[in-house]
């Protein structure tokens, strides 16, 4: 019995060394690469730390800026639309789109910057009552707002400068050409009313004239016929 198990014994063995031989040569690369980084000084990557919250100051200022920014967004686009309205046929009307457009821009930049506003109000409040209480607390240092009815001054570009000083000349021109054609007009109605008023004062006269001499021929007419009657006798 013992002789039949002993070669059972043995191939179980070899078994097991071979197994535990294959786990030592598969760990073997994963320890000399740890030991291999921990020789060079590699530190792992430290893991990134959480995004810090805004303070109310940080909030304001931001909104403030993003205000600012739609307040040169709203400049700069109409000067350029205005550019482009002077080359269309209805000019009037692309310019009046152009500034409803700015308006509204400049609506939203109000509604940013009321809001920093309202964070510095609370801010401030909220100071005022800690330090009524006897807290110490640090005022938030934010710029001043911005007045909201300021705007940002853009210059406008010599291109649009050069079109409105053509379309200025050009209204003065019909202007001018305008009051000069209503003068030749009064001027040529009062030569006529003139000539009118002459025709009727020679007319009138040639009357006046006519109307004599056939008083002179009747009254020729009655004194010859009084002094043949008269010889009759």
């Amino acid at each position: 019995m013992s002789r039949r198990l002993a070669p059972l014994l043995l191939s179980l063995l070899a078994s097991s060394l071979i197994a535990h031989s294959a786990l030592a040569e598969e760990s073997a690369p994963a320890a000399s690469d740890e030991v291999a980084a921990d020789s060079k000084g590699v530190q792992p990557a430290p893991a990134a730390s959480p995004p810090q919250a805004e303070t109310p100051a940080q909030q304001a200022a931001r909104l403030k800026a993003e205000g600012q920014a739609l307040r040169q967004q709203a400049e700069q686009t109409f000067t350029a639309t205005e550019a482009e309205c002077y080359k269309k046929f209805l000019v009037n009307r692309c310019i009046d789109q152009a500034k409803e457009a700015r308006l509204d821009t400049i609506r939203r930049a109000r509604e940013v910057e009321a809001e920093a506003r309202r964070i510095e109000l609370a801010e401030r409040k909220r100071a005022a009552e800690a330090a009524a209480r006897g807290e110490s607390t640090t005022a938030p240092n934010s710029p001043p707002a911005p007045s909201s009815t300021s705007e940002a001054t853009v210059q406008p570009p010599a291109e649009v400068e050069r079109l409105r000083a053509q379309r200025e000349a050009a209204r003065q021109q019909a202007e001018t050409d305008a009051q000069a054609a209503r003068a030749a007009k009064d001027a040529a109605r009062a030569s006529e009313r003139a000539k009118a008023e002459a025709d009727a004062a020679k007319r009138a006269r040639q009357a006046a004239e006519d109307r004599a001499r056939y008083e002179k021929r009747i009254r020729a007419y009655e004194e010859e016929q009084a002094r043949d009657a008269a010889g009759k006798r």
